[in-house]
């Protein structure tokens, strides 16, 4: 028996409420690596034909799909139907259901796993980075078409490699010379959204760096409770929000109405029939309203960060391309931004 699957089965056991990337942790090795130990037991090694894979995927109906970064876990069954695909990249189309962002060049490793919970057992098909990290975690569910499931795990199950290596993550240092004028400009200048990343490529900057460049009527900081503030009023007023979470290899995004909100020691959690999420509230060490122009007016936003630079969240009110932005969702982020915290 691998010595790590071995470890493995020995913490599984005595910490019955740990996930498999917090075993992993414990034993010192990413979570495709323990995935990769799990082979022959109750694990398969899993196709990088990852564009053919997805075209097929629609097949099986609906499945509960995971997309989380350190702080944030977004669930949301649906089916992946509208599946649209580049060459780096792509999409999964179906608002108010699965609507998702693929990064597919990032993706380099899967696995089927079938596994017993303590919700008894689960089928996954589970998607990793260079690094070893989840990008995605595709479920069966009740719903799922049991015999598709079962060609499409045949299909793609292949051979496992002798060696599995993962790389380190290499410290990228922060451009800290730029032009906050030129920055400043060119947002301005943004007849849509999408325009920013673009715009955050070209100046070499992150995020926050962009934020802190410019006027406070396009970025300001706000608490960092601001997050907890909007979902009540969301949940109180019944407006449509979006909900974007993910991390380099895929964001998942939630549009609907917020219908259960439940707060648990540091968590912030809603319950809805098909999607849930979990963020780590005390984990937020910087939150920022942003104010992006499009030919409809201007787009407003909420985005969280963690201490280490990852976005934890962004958060819309639910917008159809070409329709202004939703006034209710304006007025909610003008009254948090009202009470602008001082830097």
């Amino acid at each position: 028996m691998n010595a790590y699957y071995q470890r493995y089965l020995t913490l599984k056991s005595e910490h019955t409420g740990k996930f498999a990337r917090d075993l992993a942790g414990m034993i010192g090795i990413s979570e495709a690596e323990l995935c990769h130990s799990r082979i022959g037991a109750d694990a398969r090694a899993f196709t990088t034909d990852f564009a053919t894979f997805l075209k097929e995927l629609h097949k099986v109906g609906e499945t509960m799909n995971i997309v989380r970064n350190e702080y944030a876990v977004h669930e949301q069954a649906g089916q992946y139907d509208n599946v649209k695909l580049g060459n780096h990249g792509g999409l999964v189309l179906n608002p108010r259901a699965l609507d998702q962002r693929l990064f597919v060049g990032k993706w380099v490793s899967s696995f089927y796993i079938k596994e017993m919970t303590r919700r008894g057992e689960k089928e996954s098909i589970q998607i990793f980075d260079a690094y070893g990290d989840a990008i995605l975690k595709i479920y069966m569910t009740d719903n799922t078409n049991r015999q598709e499931w079962d060609a499409l795990i045949e299909k793609f199950t292949v051979e496992a490699k002798e060696d599995f290596i993962v790389s380190r993550p290499e410290h990228v240092s922060k451009n800290a010379f730029f032009d906050a004028k030129k920055i400043e400009e060119e947002w301005r200048a943004m007849t849509d959204v999408h325009q920013f990343f673009s715009l955050l490529t070209r100046h070499n900057v992150t995020r926050q760096q962009a934020f802190s460049s410019v006027s406070n009527n396009l970025a300001c900081k706000v608490e960092n409770n601001a997050l907890s503030q909007i979902l009540d009023m969301a949940l109180n007023d019944k407006n449509e929000i979006m909900i974007f979470i993910g991390n380099p290899g895929c964001v998942q995004i939630f549009t609907g109405v917020v219908e259960k909100l439940m707060p648990k020691d540091n968590w912030l959690n809603i319950f809805n029939p098909k999607f849930t999420m979990h963020l780590m509230e005390d984990h937020i060490a910087e939150t920022w309203v942003t104010r992006k122009p499009t030919k409809e007016g201007y787009v407003t936003s909420l985005e969280l960060f963690a201490k280490d630079g990852t976005q934890i969240a962004q958060l819309y009110g639910q917008r159809t391309e070409g329709d202004l932005e939703q006034e209710v969702w304006r007025n909610q982020i003008n009254e948090i931004a009202m009470k602008e915290k001082v830097a």
